[in-house]
């Protein structure tokens, strides 16, 4: 039973410290000089606008411009 035992705890040791090696990324690639210079791309902030129709919150880049309203969707927007 204590072989077994031992046997298993091998293994198991074995398995975590393969997916540890194989999981580490280059150290090169990735240094916190990059990360603290510029922030993430989905991280960062941009401007948000309220559709003049509905009153719902909206990112800038994603908002319909017309006659220097904002809509969140075309349905909402003014045909003419």
């Amino acid at each position: 039973m204590g072989r077994l035992l031992f046997l298993i705890l091998l293994i198991a040791l074995i398995v975590y410290f393969v997916n540890r090696y194989l999981g580490k990324k280059n150290p090169v690639e990735k240094t916190s000089a990059d990360s603290t210079t510029q922030p993430p791309e989905h991280l960062a902030s941009e401007d948000m606008v309220q559709c003049a129709n509905c009153q719902v919150h909206i990112a800038r880049s994603e908002a319909f411009l017309v006659k220097q309203r904002f809509y969140c969707c075309t349905a909402h927007a003014p045909k003419k």
